[in-house]
Formats: structure tokens, sequence, C-alpha cells
């Protein structure tokens, strides 16, 4: 019977050759979106799979009870608590203590990175396996291990070991090691540097600190251990540390096991628990992965409803028959099933193209069970063929054949409107708004990545002067014609500095401010607004100059009235250093467009200067000049290869992610295409169904032109409407967008203006196209066919 059901829907699919198309085509665009959700959904429960006797392995997390009886639930622990288990706990092969530091700022002197840390132990390497590639493990403190994607950013091909990088904050820490290539997106340990413990224990010196639960504990358990063993063991503990910290906290402790497969995805929202989605969070981003396809499967409904009249009389012939109505529910099932299928080959296929063309980074393709997907897959289609197909089941097989037969029976509809127009209009005004999210995203990427007006980073080359004399070097560069003006600074703009404290009295509260070491040129070349005083005072000296530039935020945090009188103001620098502000410049993004504005300070202090910067006139072939300045540094440093980096393709990189970029437009044309072959899909339709009246006023007189407006113009109705819903939605999710920028470009008039002349113009040139093809028809051969 299922084969006579199949049979029947293939030759709907062939007879029905438009409509087919646009349905399989619309899902099968549609498909690949859910598809990478799925997989998605799989890896997060593969997490941390890779390494040995995982099964053995647990983390402790903890319940923390408040003084009022509320109850924190925490993935992490007390720092103390791997070295207690070490000591006292029986049937535990090993136990190791990480931390997590997400704001660390790394720099070889040219590039920053802005990287995620993690402190770990010896034994960690021993619990889980994070194999080396060269060098030795962190041990000793400030020192550290790199990933494969880490060292690449800092040194590209050359041997990073051995090497330092500077923290902002902590100072140097020498590389010893690097990292074999590893998935970062199957594993919660996550991370650009894994730094030695001890460098953690040297600044975080309270060894028995049990109430902050910064740390994260892993056990690696004996065979024999059982779960109620250990339960026993931590509940022990629990009661044990409860007694030390009555004496200074209102809280209690509670150690409880979690077994490694249990950690992702998270059955409950625990705090302190990075890169581990729970249920909840997974099941609102798959629902947002499924707005494509829901639009998809509106546009199967709504062209099936479209031709239910030419459906009609196969139902009122079959009820007649004898048909039953679950049979014809079957039946219309089937042939939607037929068509998700039929999609699901395009979707695999499209899958399959992005996969090898788009590299987004929040997606992994190493699957460990891909059988398993593969089920997940064709059962996911069966359901959404059935829920596709199951509100026009019921509509079709619900006709009375008397009706049917006597053609009584109109198309389905809902409303003053109309359930398909409604559609229609709901369709594009998705579109646009998705569209329009796109476009703004862009603006504000492209800003960031490309401008121009906080500093200047055009023709700016900076090298890394790596500890080298300086002087020599400077003068050969001077005599070459593309270099302008050469400037000394600490860190190049785009990357988080250090801090300095400031303040006007000593007596007063601190404030912290961003500091850069820096000469007079660095400042010219950075095109700074100097709004009040002057410049730092030009010098070859060694020493430090006692005189500072500010800016205006640091003016108004130290509240030293307006720009013009903070001039010759002192203030303290780390609250020992007497210095005297000569110039205030404007407020400027150097770091990061999101973060608020904060005070800033300028001194000349050249024993910190790690960077010269070089403004050259444009040049057309920048690795022309690249070579000759290499050949001087060379000459001057023969042992020490030169690092060097242009600042705007520096910062271009940084800002803007190629891939996410590409990937983030394709679902938005997606999105397009979908609405328009919903569109189109129904416009041939009505076309069809007017065509006894098109022969008609063709035949009274009617040209092609009028005919074209008249067929049109219902279209143009919905998509002016779906245009004046979506601008001002368009406009909120731009202010909404750029609430999160400090520094922004404003709205996006013009590409949100472009984008929905594209799509408004594609859309109507579908409507006008085929209104057009219907206008062209012979009347004489429609009306002898009515």
């Amino acid at each position: 019977m299922i084969q006579n059901y199949v049979k029947i829907a293939w030759r709907n699919l062939l007879k029905y050759k438009l409509f087919s198309f646009i349905n399989i085509l619309g899902l099968g665009l549609a498909i690949p979106s859910v598809l990478m959700g799925l997989i998605q959904i799989v890896n997060y429960y593969e997490y941390d799979n890779f390494h040995e006797d995982d099964d053995r392995i647990v983390r402790v997390i903890t319940d923390e009870k408040q003084k009022d009886g509320s109850v924190i639930n925490w993935a992490s622990s007390p720092v103390p608590l791997g070295t207690y288990v070490r000591e006292k706990f029986v049937g535990i092969d090993n136990a190791t203590t990480i931390v997590r530091d997400f704001d660390w700022v790394l720099s070889n002197g040219l590039k920053t990175k802005n990287s995620h840390a993690l402190y770990t132990d010896k034994s960690f390497f021993q619990v889980f396996k994070f194999p080396l590639e060269k060098g030795i493990y962190p041990l000793e403190p400030n020192t550290i291990v790199l990933t494969q994607e880490t060292a690449q950013w800092f040194f590209k091909d050359s041997n990073p070991i051995g090497k330092s990088l500077e923290h902002s904050t902590y100072g140097s820490f020498r590389i010893v090691g690097v990292l074999k290539p590893f998935n970062q997106q199957k594993t919660q340990f996550r991370t650009d540097v894994m730094v030695s413990f001890a460098s953690y224990l040297t600044r975080n010196n309270k060894p028995n600190d049990w109430s902050t639960l910064h740390a994260h504990t892993f056990l690696k358990l004996s065979k024999e251990t059982t779960t109620d063993h250990l339960d026993k063991l931590l509940a022990n503990t629990s009661v044990h540390i409860n007694t030390l910290l009555k004496t200074s906290e209102n809280k209690n402790l509670q150690f409880k096991a979690q077994f490694l497969s249990e950690i992702s995805p998270a059955k409950e929202i625990l705090e302190n628990d990075p890169y581990v989605q729970d249920v909840r969070s997974i099941s609102l981003n798959f629902a947002f992965q499924l707005i494509i396809i829901l639009l998809a499967s509106l546009n199967y409904i709504n062209l099936t409803l479209a031709r239910s009249m030419n459906r009609s009389r196969e139902v009122g012939v079959r009820k007649v028959a004898g048909a039953t109505k679950a049979q014809l529910v079957l039946q219309f099932l089937v042939d939607s099933v037929l068509i998700s299928y039929l999609a699901l080959g395009i979707g695999l296929f499209l899958l399959w193209v992005i996969k090898n063309q788009i590299h987004v980074s929040w997606l992994t393709w190493d699957i460990d069970h891909w059988g398993y997907l593969l089920l997940i897959f064709f059962g996911f289609n069966l359901i959404l063929g059935l829920i596709a197909g199951a509100f026009p089941s019921l509509i079709l097989s619900s006709f009375q054949p008397v009706k049917v037969l006597k053609g009584a029976i109109s198309p389905a509809s809902f409303g003053k409107i109309g359930f398909r127009k409604s559609l229609i209009i709901g369709q594009f005004t998705i579109a646009l708004v998705y569209i329009f999210f796109m476009g703004h995203a862009f603006h504000q990427i492209n800003y960031m990545a490309n401008d121009n007006e906080n500093y200047h980073r055009q023709d700016i080359l900076n090298i890394n002067l790596a500890g080298h004399q300086n002087k020599p070097l400077a003068t050969d560069l001077s005599a070459i014609k593309e270099v302008q003006k050469i400037g000394y600074t600490s860190l190049t703009f785009g990357n988080m500095p250090t801090r300095s404290g400031i303040k006007k009295v000593k007596d007063e509260a601190e404030n912290l401010a961003y500091y850069y070491a820096a000469d007079h040129n660095f400042i010219e070349n950075m095109g700074l607004n100097v709004v009040s005083g002057t410049n730092l005072i030009a010098s070859d000296s060694e020493a430090p100059s006692p005189m500072i530039v500010v800016n205006q935020k640091a003016v108004e945090k130290l509240r030293l009235g307006s720009e013009q009188e903070a001039i010759g103001k002192l203030i303290l620098l780390n609250d020992t250093v007497s210095a005297t502000i000569i110039g205030v410049v404007a407020n400027f993004c150097h770091y990061d467009y999101e973060r608020k504005i904060e005070p800033m300070v300028f001194q000349y202090q050249p024993a910190l200067f790690k960077v010269m910067c070089l403004k050259t006139s444009p040049v057309s072939d920048r690795k022309l000049v690249e070579s000759t300045i290499n050949e001087l540094w060379n000459k001057h440093n023969p042992h020490q290869e030169m690092n060097a980096s242009w600042l705007d393709t520096d910062m271009y990189e940084r800002y803007y992610p190629y891939e996410d970029m590409r990937f983030s437009g394709m679902e938005g044309i997606v999105i397009l295409v979908i609405a328009i072959l919903g569109l189109i899909g129904i416009l041939t339709y009505s076309l069809e169904k007017r065509t006894k009246e098109i022969g008609i006023r063709k035949v009274i007189g009617a040209t092609a032109f009028e005919i074209v407006k008249l067929m049109s113009n219902d279209f143009i109705k919905l998509l002016a409407i779906a245009t004046i819903i979506s601008i001002p939605l368009g406009i909120a999710v731009a202010v909404f967008m750029n609430s999160f920028f400090i520094f922004n470009n404003g709205i996006g008039y013009l590409p949100m203006s472009l984008l929905l002349s594209v799509i408004i113009g594609v859309a109507l040139g579908a409507v006008g196209y085929f209104s057009w093809k219907a206008a062209q028809t012979n009347p004489a051969r429609t009306l002898k066919a009515e």
C-alpha cells in the first residue's frame, strides 16, 4: 500500500513541476542550517572523550549554601581542594587543579593577542591528554606553553621555544613548549596558552583560601573506587571544611562528584562552567536554526493550499470510491515526506560545500559517530515532512465530495487579507530584518577593520625592537625616501596596554589609567588630536620625562576642570612619580570598540620603548619597502630576524571575521531566496487562475503594460507592507547593536538602503517578469482552452 502512495506522490511531483521545484529547493536550502545545528548538538555529547580512562575522571562541583538559605551551584571548587584530596583521599590515582583566566593579554612587541589562559599543574597533563609537539610542560613560575594557533599567530613558522611574551600586568613569560593540534570545539579546556600553576600561586598566595571557588578540581579514580565511596569521602571533606569556614564565612560548602561524561551537555546550569552548554541553551540555539526551515515549511504549506483546487477533484473521486480520511491524510503525508527527502539530498550536498568552502569558528566537523548522526538526519527529515504535511493533509482530506465535484470549493484561506498573503508579508519582513541585521553588522565590522579616524592606521609600519639598539638603525631608516617620520612606543594601538595609577594628591584614592611610553613622533604618526596644550617634547635623552600628555577622560576623572585648566597641573603616577600635564588629546578608541572610555597617559620613557613606528608615504609596493628596511635591520642586527607588520593590515585581520561573515551572508541569501521562491509560487498560481481574465482583457484592448500593472498590483502592495514593517524594525536592530559599542559608525542607512533596494528590486523583478510573461499569452489560445 505504501508503494502505491509513493507512486502517486511521485506522479504529482512530475505533474506540478514548478511547485515541486520550489518546495524541494526551498527546503533544500534551509536544511543545512538545521543539520549544522544537529552536528553541534552531537558534538556537545562528545566533549572530552579523547582522554584515556575518561570513565574514571570526575570533576568536583560545589553547592554553596548562603546564610539566608539560598544555594548557588558551582562547577568550580576551592583552590586547596586538589592538594587536600591528594593527601587525604584513598582510592584516588591522581588529582589536578586548574584555574581559568579569560582576560589575559600577551604581546611580542608588535602583535598583541587577547588570550584565554589556563593555569595547569603537572598532574593535569597526566590526567588529560594534551601532548606536546615540541618542548616541555610549564612547571616553573612564569613559563607557558602555546597552542598551535597561538604560536602561529605570534611567530608564524619560526620556533617560539625560548622566546618570551609580555603580559601587561604579570610581566614576561618564557615559552617552553608548543602543544600538538587539538580540536578546541570538542573540549571544555579551550585555551590559547597553558601557564604553570606555580605562576598562579606566586601571585595569589592564599594556600588555605577555602571560601573562593576559583578552581576546577578533577580526580582520576582508582579502578576499585566506587561512586558511593567517593561521595562519602567528599561528604566528610565538606564537613571538615565547613568547620574551618564557620569562623570567617557565613556559608556552607557541599562537594559532589560529576563524571566527565556528565559535564556536557549540562543538565543543570552551574556557575563558572565555561564552554559547557546547558540543555535549555542548546534548545534555544537550535530553535533559532529552525527559523529558516520554518519559512521553507510555510512555503510548502502555502503552495499546497494554493493548489488545493487542483487536487480537490482527486479527493472527491477517491472519497466517492470509498477512501477514508485516514488514507487521504496518509497520501498527503507521503507527498510531503517524499519532498523532504529529496530536499535532504540537496541539503547534504550544500552541507558538503559549506564544510569544504566556509570554515566557521563555532562549528566542528570532527564527529566520532557519523553513523548515528546520519540516522538523526534522516529521522529529523521524516519529522519535518510529517509536520509540514500535517496541516495541508487535514485541510485537503476534509473536502466534501459533493461540493468538490460541483466546484464549490475555494482555496483555503484565513481572514480578510488571507493566509497566503499574510505569509508572504511575514516571510519578506523576516528576510528584510535579518538582512538588515547582517548589513548593520557588516557596517560596524567594516568600520572597526578599516577605521582611520580614531587614530591613523594607513602607511604605518611597526618594527619590534626586541631590546636592540635603535638609534643607528633609525639614522639609516631616515634616509629611505618612503620613510617620513620615526616614532617609538611601548605598545601599538589596538592592544591592551599596561595600567598606571593616577591621582592628584598622595592621600587621594587612586584611579587606573592606560599607560603608553611614547615619544613626540609617535603621537604625530597616530594623528591624535591635541585639544589643549602641546604634544610631548621632542627629545633624544635616555632619561624619562616628568611631562605627560593625557586624554580628556583623565582630566574628567581627576576633576582637573577644563582641558585648558588641566595644563600645567601636577599629578602622581603610581603613587611615586610627580608628572606635569603639558597636553590633552581628544578621547579616542585605542583598544576595544566595546569598552568604555578610560583615562590614558603618554610619557616619554625610552627604557620602555619596544616598537619603532614608521610613518611612510603611500606606497604601491609594500614588499619592496619591507625588503629595503629588512636589509638595514640585518646590517645592525645580523643575529635577529626582523619582526615587522603594517598596522592597517593587523587591525583588519583582527576585526574582520571573514569566514563568519561569509556564512552569515549565505544564511541571509538563503532566507531571501526562500521568500522569493514562495512569492514566485503564489504569483504563478494566481496568474494561472486568472488566465481567462487576462485573455478577455486583451481581446477588449488592454495593453501588456496595463495587464502587468493589474496582475502585479496586489503583490506590490504586499511587498510595500513588508517594507513598512521591516524598516523601523531594522533601525531598532541597529540601535540595539550600537548600544554594545562605545565607538560605532552610527546606523548604516546607506547599506540598509542598498540592501532594501536589491531585495525589493529582485522581488519586483520576479513579479514583473511573470506578470509580463502571462500578458504575452495568445488570448485566442487561452480562451479556446477555457
